[in-house]
């Protein structure tokens, strides 16, 4: 009898998903553990794995459908979903065709005429069969340190990942390099490697006209209707519930990281004298300790209780930039690490989600957001608040300025900072003076490290 594989539930409150791709076609032999498509749910892609063997009888979706949790994904033959050899000899003699075909080219001519079409259905699955290797990541051992996604993609685009040089932590192999080595180019740079000077591009391309969608022409050309992709759906509506519900205001500051920069610079790890430390953990931890002087930007707004909800733990989420959007995990207890320690932090954080390795978990219980475009470009930005948080830090681009010090003219370094603030649960004034903060201890780095 045949047998309904159906889409799993993936997590708490994750009631559909999007499928980006199918990796399988009817009539393909599936092996347990192999995957069967990509699915995107609000914020993770993940790939969906067969839990048995079997023949894919008929596969019921389609690139770009949006599924409920327990829709049919894929009908397997073979009631008991394996290998289908012993069950049932119809199922097995296509199997066997399929594998024999290629292998004896010489024994066609002993076919007889009339059984020509039998071998048709063999020609149209070496496709399938070829895939497999690429679905069983244990087919070839490789040395180069990097995430199942990143090593799949390699797969894909046919490249040797061990001949990629990774410029992730401890040489870590990112979804960038294998990316920029299918151009021909060199790996992308990481933001941790300088601090001024022209910004490094951005690691997610500006996305090319999307394919697919249809084709409605208005009363002035041609035009295309494409679906939301989930993280977009979900994006789009958290940004508009944040908007509608808070009350939002902008302070905008600016700090002279100077010294900050020239001690970060300094600084290179024993067993990697090529690392550098970049900004955001010292924005972190100057962030961590003024929030504990302010604790009203360390909470949420309960506007149905007329209640403030403050928060005795510091989860400091830091928005990356990913080609499905932007993604907000946090590092938990972010008060109780190091400078160091918030280096590795971050840097495993945004390893996970550009491979996407990560878990839903890993993006609830915020307490306080960090965006950053300065690796991108801007001076200037009015950040929107991850509901139901109070606050969140922008960071521009820093930037030499020429500035007046003790009458003299100098070369200084400049970061903006963009402080967005629920209007409801405190005021510009207040927002000012914690600004005033983080920038005294940004400037005065000694001040953060004691």
């Amino acid at each position: 009898m045949p047998r309904d594989f159906i889409l799993p539930d993936l997590g708490e409150g994750i009631h559909e998903a999007q499928v980006v791709k199918v990796l399988v076609n009817e009539g393909q032999q599936i092996k347990e553990d192999q995957p069967l498509m990509e699915v995107e749910t609000d914020k993770a892609a993940v790939e969906i794995p067969s839990p048995f063997s079997g023949l894919a009888q008929r596969v019921h979706v389609k690139e770009g459908q949006t599924v409920n949790v327990g829709a049919v994904l894929v009908t397997f033959g073979d009631g008991d979903g394996e290998a289908a050899a012993p069950a049932k000899g119809q199922a097995a003699a296509p199997a066997k065709a399929q594998m024999a075909a290629p292998a004896k080219p010489p024994a066609a001519p002993k076919v007889d005429g009339r059984a020509q079409p039998a071998p048709a259905p063999a020609a149209r699955k070496p496709e399938p069969a070829r895939e497999q290797p690429a679905a069983a990541p244990a087919a070839r051992k490789t040395s180069a340190p990097a995430a199942p996604a990143v090593r799949k993609l390699a797969r894909e685009l046919g490249l040797d990942i061990d001949s990629i040089q990774g410029s992730g932590p401890g040489g870590r192999v990112t979804q960038q390099d294998v990316e920029a080595a299918a151009e021909g180019g060199q790996p992308a740079p990481t933001p941790s490697r300088e601090g001024r000077g022209p910004a490094p591009q951005s690691r997610p391309q500006a996305p090319a006209m999307p394919t697919g969608g249809t084709v409605a022409p208005d009363t002035w050309g041609p035009t295309r209707r494409v679906a939301l992709s989930q993280i977009r759906k979900t994006i789009a509506a958290a940004m508009a519930r944040s908007v509608y519900t808070i009350p939002h205001v902008t302070h905008g500051d600016e700090a002279d990281i100077t010294e900050l920069d020239r001690l970060r610079r300094g600084y290179q790890r024993k067993d990697d004298p090529g690392s550098k430390l970049t900004l955001m953990p010292f924005v972190i931890k100057a962030l961590c300790t003024c929030l504990k002087e302010h604790p009203i930007f360390n909470a949420s707004f309960d506007g149905e209780a007329n209640e403030i909800i403050y928060k005795e733990y510091y989860n400091i989420g830091i928005a990356v930039d990913t080609q499905r959007g932007l993604i907000v995990p946090n590092i938990r207890s972010a008060d109780q690490m190091g400078i160091i320690e918030l280096s590795g932090a971050l840097a495993v954080i945004a390893e996970k989600v550009r491979t996407n390795q990560f878990a839903i978990e890993d993006l609830r219980g915020g307490t306080f957001t960090i965006t950053n475009v300065g690796p991108i470009g801007g001076t200037w930005a009015t950040p929107i608040i991850n509901h139901p948080e109070v606050a969140i830090l922008g960071m521009s681009r820093a930037a030499e300025r020429v500035v007046v010090r003790d009458g003299k003219f100098e070369a200084r370094l400049i970061l903006p900072l963009n402080l967005s603030f629920d209007h409801r649960a405190t005021d510009g004034a207040q927002a000012a003076r914690f600004c005033r903060e983080i920038i005294g201890l940004l400037e005065n780095p000694a001040r953060l490290l004691l």
